[in-house]
C-alpha cells in the first residue's frame, strides 16, 4: 500500500510506521509466543493501531482479533 485511506502517498516514515503495525499483527496471529511475548505484543500493536488510524493509513477494528 503506497497511499493512505484519502489517496495520498505516504511518507517514509508512514510506510515505516504501516511496515511496523503489520508485523506486529502478523506476530499478533502467531500460535508459538510465550503468554508475556504475546501479551506485550498485543499491548504494543494496540498503541501502534491508534496511531495508524490517526493517521489515516489503516482502518480495522483490533477488538476483533483479541487486541
Amino acid at each position: 500500500m503506497s497511499t493512505d485511506l484519502l489517496g495520498r502517498e505516504l511518507t517514509a516514515s508512514e510506510a515505516d510506521l504501516l511496515a511496523a503495525y503489520d508485523a506486529l499483527r502478523a506476530l499478533a496471529a502467531s500460535e508459538d509466543l510465550a503468554p508475556c511475548a504475546a501479551s506485550g505484543v498485543r499491548a504494543a500493536l494496540a498503541h501502534l493501531g491508534v496511531v495508524v488510524t490517526d493517521l489515516g493509513l489503516r482502518f480495522e477494528h483490533l477488538l476483533d482479533d483479541g487486541v
